[in-house]
């Protein structure tokens, strides 16, 4: 693997990946950790998380007083303490300085370069910039900690400098409407063969529709699963999807879900009787 160098700055939206854990601790791990040292020295940085430099990985390296660096590799927070709001500044936001609270002591773990697991706590600057880069692995910055309004105000101040986020708009149709069509040809089928005896079916006919029901119920429940983890992913994809939105997506999934239920009791007891 060839490790380029490069600095994520707004409007790249690549800072919003959230990061996976480091699993293998070999060369090309070592390559990244360098390459971040590098950049944070021609940057002046204080710190830097692996996503800032196009890697989605969850490595946080932090300059400690004595000018050294630690390489924080899978860090977790255990337990925080005392909240202290300081002005801040990023290199992913160019010129932008904002007041954020953040915990004064931090215990964490984290795993070195080669894997060995570590204990820490820091207090004060340092584990302000340490809670600083790990809430980009997440996919946040530290617009993540301000109000709406507040972030609003920034992103307008930025875009007036020239700025300007790209935004992949949402699609008038959507593909995840399919997984809600079939369904409901679906349901529509089972509603239709609850009244299969007013027609004088057949014994054999009963049993095939009954069967029909016992697969369409579950088969409803799948497609809505789908239905809500292709919604998801398009609501990822799509920054001003509003028709995404979780509680419009359960809502549509939970009016099927419960039909299907109520279909499959009253084919119990009109077929399966």
């Amino acid at each position: 693997m060839s490790v380029k160098k490069e600095l994520i700055v707004y409007p790249d939206d690549r800072i919003n990946i959230p990061s996976t854990d480091v699993r293998k601790f070999d060369e090309t791990l070592f390559e990244v950790i360098d390459m971040m040292k590098e950049v944070m020295e021609e940057n002046g940085a204080e710190g830097l998380a692996a996503i800032q430099t196009g890697y989605p990985y969850n490595i946080v390296l932090v300059k400690e007083a004595d000018g050294s660096i630690l390489e924080l590799i899978n860090p977790r927070i255990l337990k925080s303490e005392g909240l202290v709001s300081k002005t801040e500044k990023t290199l992913y936001y160019p010129d932008i300085e904002i007041e954020i609270p953040r915990y004064e002591t931090i215990k964490l773990i984290y795993e070195d370069r080669f894997g060995k697991q570590h204990h820490m706590e820091a207090s004060g600057d340092l584990a302000r910039i340490i809670q600083r880069k790990i809430d980009y692995t997440f996919g946040g910055t530290f617009l993540s900690k301000v109000s709406k309004e507040r972030r609003e105000a920034v992103e307008k101040a930025l875009a007036k400098n020239g700025l300007v986020p790209e935004v992949e708009l949402c699609p008038t149709t959507s593909k995840r409407v399919y997984f809600l069509s079939v369904s409901d040809k679906i349901l529509f089928f089972m509603f239709l063969t609850l009244f299969a005896k007013l027609f004088d079916a057949s014994e054999e006919t009963l049993s095939t529709l009954y069967t029909f029901d016992k697969i369409g119920v579950p088969l409803v429940i799948v497609l809505m699963i789908g239905y809500f983890v292709f919604g998801r992913w398009e609501a990822k994809k799509y920054s001003s999807c509003t028709s995404c939105q979780i509680g419009n997506m359960l809502g549509s999934m939970a009016k099927r879900i419960v039909a299907a239920a109520a279909i499959g009791v009253g084919a119990y007891f009109v077929l399966g009787s």
